[in-house]
């Protein structure tokens, strides 16, 4: 990716750029037509690359390679895990712990259980800070619960949850944990024996790889069941021809995240300091929503609520009138006709706080001249959206 084109680009939570790495390596994986499952002479090496490509994602997550398994993306891992453990037992439906900020394909996974398989769930409320309470996880458990699904990091404010402390809770009652990892690979170190996890999904396409690949690393087999069954793919676990090229590019895009992932982070987390000075020195009133130093949110994710402005108007002004993308909340949300931030109304957020919010989030493409580019742009266009609405202070 040229990086010229990426100057005005501030949505990296939503898609990342593909790496030139990533996408030199899958132009050649085109005309390896072979099916891998075939037992003739083209199909080795395409059998080769799949190898490696789980090798690679095994590397990043500290996992053994016979535990990851590839997906179309992230809500279809985040599907599987739930339903896949859940199907186990259709005949005596328990209780489900999640919280109230995940992802539709988690939320939305877990509503259909409830509502047609005949599920409970607890939803844990976030602080104003973002976070999950590790107690109120306890508190939550029930005798019979089944599941807990919770996300690593936000994609909306970037507030990372204590999945190790929740896992610890979780394996002293023998209840399974899946993760939805998707804004937290790539960004942060991740080592799945440590944090004890069952089940993790993670999304190419969010650190540099191309869309509609993904995995779901599963800690023990058994204790899932498959959600596509035919030809016997992944272990018999997901079948269907493979994409070779997309593993392709989820290998690369793994291999340059386990060397590149630390200097990218301490690059976004400067950039995030520079972007916060920058804008508590300006004119402007806002507030920055969820935590923001670095043990507790990503690093390249700021939500931001500007007092008296809207925050569509104010993403369409800095993408027309200067170039800048920044989103209104999750990309996978946007289109849906109730607009408030369900992340933002959780923590507590006012309905005027939540109108007034903006995501900005960045990558290893951004640099400092771009942050400094976008405040200005920023307080501009803030000013003008408020003397539009004649509530410029006087």
């Amino acid at each position: 990716m040229d990086q010229q084109h990426l100057q005005g680009y501030f949505d990296y939570n939503a898609t990342t750029p593909i790496s030139k790495g990533v996408a030199l390596s899958m132009q050649p994986i085109i005309n390896l037509f072979a099916n891998p499952s075939s037992p003739n002479r083209y199909s080795v090496n395409n059998r080769a690359v799949i190898s490696q490509a789980r090798e690679n994602l095994a590397g990043l997550l500290g996992a053994s390679s016979e535990n990851i398994f590839f997906t179309s993306g992230g809500s279809e891992a985040n599907n599987w895990a739930i339903k896949g453990v859940l199907f186990k037992h259709l005949s005596h439906p328990g209780h489900i712990i999640t919280t109230s900020m995940e992802h539709a394909s988690v939320l939305d996974t877990v509503k259909y259980c409830v509502e047609r398989l005949g599920f409970s769930v607890t939803y844990l409320q976030p602080n104003i800070d973002g976070h999950i309470s590790v107690a109120d996880f306890e508190s939550a458990i029930q005798a019979n619960t089944q599941l807990a699904t919770i996300m690593f990091a936000n994609n909306e404010t970037g507030a990372i949850q204590p999945i190790e402390q929740i896992c610890k809770v979780a394996a002293e009652k023998a209840i399974p944990v899946h993760v939805d990892a998707v804004q937290f690979v790539g960004k942060r170190l991740v080592d799945v024996q440590q944090l004890g996890v069952d089940y993790l999904s993670l999304s190419a396409h969010k650190f540099y790889g191309p869309k509609g690949v993904g995995s779901l690393y599963i800690k023990d087999r058994d204790s899932i069941e498959p959600l596509i069954h035919g030809g016997g793919q992944e272990f018999s676990m997901r079948s269907g021809t493979e994409n070779l090229v997309a593993m392709t590019g989820i290998s690369i895009a793994a291999d340059e995240a386990k060397k590149d992932l630390v200097f990218w982070d301490r690059h976004c987390f400067k950039l995030k300091q520079q972007m916060m000075t920058l804008l508590e020195n300006s004119p402007i009133a806002l507030t920055f929503n969820g935590a923001t130093n670095y043990a507790s949110a990503l690093s390249n994710t700021l939500n931001i609520s500007i007092n008296g402005i809207r925050g569509e108007a104010l993403a369409l002004r800095m993408e027309m009138l200067h170039g800048f993308i920044i989103s209104v909340g999750s990309a996978c949300s946007n289109n849906k006709t109730k607009q408030l931030s369900h992340v933002l109304t959780a923590m507590g957020l006012t309905e005027e706080q939540v109108l007034g919010a903006i995501r900005v989030s960045f990558g290893c493409f951004t640099d400092e001249q771009q942050i400094s580019r976008f405040v200005d742009a920023l307080v501009t266009e803030v000013q003008q959206l408020l003397r539009i609405s004649g509530s410029e202070p006087s």
